[in-house]
């Protein structure tokens, strides 16, 4: 009895935790300003089309959907993915209660350490790719773990759907297929399914959902497949100490997003589960080996021959990562009490920073120099707008000027968001990723505000090829804790009769 109310305690502190925090989200949502990727999505939503050159669709779908019902507001754009964060919660504990029908309470505990972690904060409130992508990896996740509990066939079609939406959600879902085929490879009890035809029909259902991604990059010269493979996994020549040095700020980056204490008990703990899949045949604990570190390696091995992996790509990996690690904790070290009370700090110190990050979000009072926080990039793009659309009113011909150019998509993006979206807005160095804007011939001889990163007035020189003259308005420095950041100044000009070419800039 008495170990029923502890457990009882626990449930209710965990859903109380669990509350607390995404009510905080919530009113977050609402009052942050977009950062320069969401504003880029943001913008997709405004054109949709069946892929573009960065991603797949399907978070500009979302953010369309929901702008739809609520309008072009912060809150409504990263509402749909704060909605999918709280149903990827209930595969999470459903997937728990699966694999360990005995111990229910490992389903609370992760539910708990998912929620408090950097990771799953920036996902609920910032809108990526990574938002969608990872509701329906838990989807596919539980799917996959109703096959290997139940034997039932019928979950590999609904996980077949999950694959494919996840696939229209971001490219990296395409690696749960790999992890999947190597548990069935080296699993005894499992490896019958390599001969049944339910695993191939459901990646047959998956390249049907994904399909007019591939019929779009095929239309345009695979232009999306050939970003993403130059962006992760492009090959350098590199010597040993740069790969040495790439790998540390790869394990860096992860102990960043996770806060080094959890981040070292995940790797004992997960380790420790590997050896435990083999000595003692835990089949359980294989198939959450396979779905984790295999991810782990691949980012690992990317980030050596090439780009250094960002933070948030090996993220799909800490679901059965951390179910695993959670439950060998339990098992082997929980009555140790230099483990229980590393553990302790490891999560008293990811809550305290959690918390810390939030309130700076929205009031920002952290000691962290201004040029170097990362959260200034949710400041002054409401009083950039501002300025433009001043400008705008207050000029002569405005009703010529039809389009907002510059040499980072990004930022075009917030300055199109935060004028109202009264503009189209071009990217002129890339031109290649606003394919989804078809023909722009109707924006010739229209004027255009420039926004360009501020390298002198000379900087606007490049523009002259594109239109008839340009008239410099003013410069803008954006201002976050009344401090000027270098990397966020810029040049607003007025370009006057655009001669129609789309050439990439020098």
């Amino acid at each position: 009895m008495k170990n029923i109310l502890i457990d009882y305690r626990k449930e209710l502190f965990i859903i109380f935790t669990i509350l607390l925090f995404f009510i905080v989200r919530f009113l977050i949502i609402g009052r942050l300003q977009l950062a320069p990727d969401e504003a880029y999505y943001w913008y997709w939503s405004k054109h949709l089309d069946f892929s573009y050159a960065d991603h797949p669709p399907l978070v500009a779908y979302i953010m369309a959907a929901f702008t739809a019902i609520g309008g072009n507001t912060e809150f409504f754009v990263r509402l749909g993915g704060m909605i999918l964060c709280i149903l990827s919660l209930c595969f999470l504990y459903k997937s728990c209660v699966i694999l360990f029908p005995k111990d229910k309470s490992i389903a609370w505990e992760i539910l708990f350490l998912i929620n408090i972690t950097l990771l799953f904060s920036a996902g609920c409130i910032v809108q990526t790719p990574d938002t969608p992508l990872f509701f329906f990896w838990m989807a596919a996740f539980y799917c996959a773990s109703k096959v290997i509990s139940d034997g039932q066939a019928k979950y590999w079609y609904w996980g077949g759907v999950a694959l494919g939406f996840g696939l229209l959600s971001k490219y990296t879902m395409i690696l749960i297929i790999p992890c999947l085929f190597l548990f069935f490879l080296v699993s005894p009890r499992d490896r019958h399914w390599l001969k049944r035809k339910e695993p191939y029909l459901a990646i047959l259902i998956a390249l049907i959902i994904f399909s007019p991604v591939i019929y779009w990059n095929w239309q345009h010269n695979w232009v999306s497949f050939l970003y993403q493979l130059q962006h992760g996994l492009a090959p350098k020549k590199i010597q040993i100490f740069q790969i040495l040095s790439k790998l540390l700020e790869y394990l860096g980056g992860q102990a960043g997003i996770v806060t080094p204490l959890l981040f070292i008990s995940f790797v004992i703990y997960s380790i420790k589960g590997v050896f435990q899949s083999t000595i003692n045949n835990n089949r359980i604990y294989l198939f959450l080996v396979c779905l984790s570190w295999p991810i782990f390696i691949f980012f690992w091995f990317s980030s050596a021959l090439g780009k250094v992996a960002e933070a948030n790509w090996p993220a799909p990996a800490y679901i059965a990562g951390g179910i695993l690690s959670l439950d060998v904790f339990n098992r082997f070290y929980k009555n140790n009490v230099l483990h229980k009370y590393f553990v302790s700090a490891g999560i008293v110190l990811v809550v305290i920073i959690n918390i810390l990050i939030h309130i700076h979000l929205i009031f920002p009072f952290l000691p962290i120099p201004a040029k170097i926080d990362p959260t200034n990039q949710f400041h002054g793009w409401r009083e950039l707008g501002v300025v433009i659309n001043d400008y705008v009113k207050n000029t002569t011909n405005s009703e010529n000027i039809r389009f907002i150019a510059g040499d980072r998509g990004t930022i075009v993006a917030e300055a199109v968001f935060y004028t109202n979206n009264n503009f189209i807005g071009i990217d002129f160095k890339q031109p290649q990723r606003y394919i989804f804007l078809k023909d722009i011939g109707y924006l010739k001889e229209k004027d255009a505000i420039i926004i360009t990163r501020d390298s002198g007035i000379s900087s606007l020189k490049k523009y002259e090829d594109y239109f008839a003259s340009c008239e410099f308005i003013t410069a803008y420095d954006l201002l976050f804790r009344d401090e000027k950041i270098k990397s966020y100044r810029f040049l607003i000009a007025r370009g006057n009769t655009f001669r129609g070419n789309w050439s990439p800039l020098p």
